[in-house]
């Protein structure tokens, strides 16, 4: 019994290892872990995976103010773009920090590639 469990978890591994991004960057044949490893027989099979929380759904972006208090945040700087400023997002997102009387600045001259003089920029931004 244990074989076979074992045999069905080095599949799964195996599949999900396939599975993989396909993207230029990622997409290399050779495998990721040595086909015959000194650890090979063992039954223990933990991984751990550290990440950033990450929320998704309808809502969501009123949130962030609270999150904000919570984590104990005074003072925000919310950075965008000229556009996004003007979209309801940013809006949603202000009236969250404001509801939760979080402190913010809005700096919305965010660029895509920006330059050497970028920097400078938001040195002298207040």
């Amino acid at each position: 019994m244990a074989a076979a469990a074992r045999s069905r978890v080095a599949h799964l591994l195996r599949q999900l290892q396939r599975a993989t991004c396909r993207c230029p960057a990622h997409s290399h044949t050779y495998s990721q872990a040595p086909a015959f490893s000194p650890y090979g027989k063992t039954t223990d099979y933990a991984f751990e995976m550290a990440v950033s929380n990450i929320r998704y759904g309808a809502g969501v972006t009123k949130e962030v103010g609270m999150d904000l208090q919570n984590m104990g945040a005074k003072n925000v700087c919310l950075m965008t773009d000229k556009n996004l400023s003007q979209l309801p997002p940013v809006q949603i997102v202000m009236d969250s920090l404001m509801k939760n009387g979080i402190n913010f600045k809005v700096y919305d001259n965010v660029r895509v590639e920006p330059t050497d003089k970028s920097p400078n920029y938001f040195r002298n931004w207040e």
